[in-house]
């Protein structure tokens, strides 16, 4: 089941929000777990069992860790936590991929591992790791109540795209909390703009690099490839952002307040910057729990960079089960190294639009390595992107396709820049009557209208 799909806006989400608000207080805890419990089995049962096992894992290490706390046997635990919790994500999240490699390093083709990837479980699994490492570190207590542990680790408005939650965050509202109508609002409005992100944008960018990905490289024009890549990247960061923005939206509709996870990443200014505009919960949790128990204690800079790029390389390999989703995570860190080292001093002197140039002509050849799934594919559509393949600078595919999407990418833009934000805010800063009048009409409008054509645009495609 996915948010932008009639069957959870029209059918799933109503029945649970309704039940969730009739029902008494001690009881939102048990629709919120049957809710998410339905939802992850909507597509297939089956993808429900590694959920529920990796739930039962974290907390039963959860509790022994605590108990043998400062003994070795703890540490002995934490890593009986990490081996069970990774193996069950190789298993049911990469088995895919190991196969795909073995047949392409035997020269053979296997059987695939026919598993059906279970929807959440990079999100599920480093969420339980997180929070054993955090017990095991005395951050905080180990739940002792098995059923708001696995409301926690279940609860499908974040586990879908994010963002990453640790459990002292929801602590203290999993046991009690109180839904306001300001929240109700405040939680709609973000639930109609990542719908609109997702279905309007994300999916119109999506049909745009569908149609440009079908063409050979080498039958396309400069323009055309970088077109695409503008493409791809709008569906990505749309599709990741708006859905980010649904569940935290649902998130406030049930009385949670998860972290906010994308800041406008196509206005940084630097790689470095990107970094922390782009899914901060992942790069959090990676600097928490991978890279500071790396590097955190070794000397020398070798270690530390050599561990920075590991980091960054399990970072691709968390996005997709490919080896250019690592090479991905190569690239970004390997610029972040730089702009670390000396890069970033070099372009702080500079103006921003020269930061921002090269920080999204770096992002898109990046693009590239997550939009091609083989890497010779990648190679050929750069050599297309920097004119050394191709039918020249421009060609009638572009001018054509352009031309049919102008109003996507012109909106795209507006919203992947802080345009519309800045927009609220000024007319929020104004002293103007008027400029007030007109923020508070445009609150109360554009969540409706947004909805309205999310809909309208699902329902027309049949979905």
């Amino acid at each position: 089941m996915e948010f932008g799909s009639v069957v959870f806006l029209l059918r799933f989400l109503p029945i649970f929000l309704i039940t969730y608000y009739l029902v008494p207080g001690r009881m939102k805890n048990v629709i919120l777990l049957l809710g998410s419990l339905c939802f992850f089995s909507w597509g297939s049962p089956v993808c429900l069992m590694p959920l529920l096992i990796s739930a039962g894992s974290s907390y039963v290490h959860g509790l022994l860790i605590e108990r043998h706390l400062g003994k070795p046997t703890a540490r002995i635990l934490l890593v009986s936590a990490y081996c069970f919790d990774l193996v069950l994500l190789l298993v049911f999240g990469y088995a895919e991929f190991f196969i795909k490699s073995a047949n392409e390093f035997l020269g053979t083709k296997l059987i695939g591992s026919g598993f059906p990837v279970p929807l959440g479980i990079t999100i599920y699994t480093l969420q339980g790791l997180s929070y054993v490492t955090d017990v095991s570190r005395g951050k905080c207590k180990a739940c002792r109540n098995v059923f708001y542990y696995f409301t926690y680790l279940t609860m499908f408005p974040q586990l879908a795209a994010g963002p990453i939650v640790r459990y002292q965050e929801l602590q203290a509202p999993l046991r009690e909390r109180k839904v306001e109508l300001h929240q109700v609002s405040e939680g709609f409005k973000r639930i109609c703009i990542g719908l609109a992100k997702k279905i309007l944008l994300a999916d119109s960018a999506g049909m745009l690099w569908s149609s440009i990905v079908a063409m050979k490289p080498e039958g396309m024009s400069l323009a055309t490839a970088w077109l695409g890549m503008l493409a791809y990247a709008f569906e990505v960061y749309f599709t990741f952002s708006g859905y980010c923005d649904v569940a935290i939206g649902l998130g406030k509709c049930i009385g949670f307040d998860f972290p906010e996870n994308y800041d406008h990443p196509f206005a940084a200014c630097s790689i470095t910057d990107f970094t922390e505009r782009w899914n901060k919960s992942l790069m959090r949790w990676m600097k928490d729990y991978v890279y500071r128990p790396l590097a955190g204690e070794k000397k020398g800079l070798f270690p530390k960079l050599f561990f920075m790029l590991v980091t960054w390389a399990l970072i691709g390999a968390w996005y997709g089960p490919d080896w250019t989703f690592v090479l991905w995570g190569i690239w970004i860190g390997f610029l972040f190294i730089l702009e670390s080292l000396f890069l970033g001093k070099i372009l702080s002197t500079l103006p921003k639009v020269v930061g921002w140039c090269y920080a999204m002509l770096a992002i898109s050849v990046g693009w590239v390595l997550l939009a091609m799934n083989d890497l010779s594919d990648a190679v050929t559509y750069f050599q297309v992107m920097f004119g050394a393949k191709g039918v020249g600078m421009v060609d009638h595919a572009f001018f054509f396709l352009a031309s049919e999407n102008i109003l996507t990418l012109i909106i795209g833009g507006f919203f992947a820049l802080p345009i519309f934000r800045g927009v609220l805010d000024r007319l929020d800063a104004s002293k103007n009557g008027m400029g007030i009048a007109l923020k508070r009409l445009l609150e109360k409008i554009y969540p409706g209208v947004f909805l309205l054509a999310s809909l309208v645009y699902l329902i027309g495609r049949g979905w």
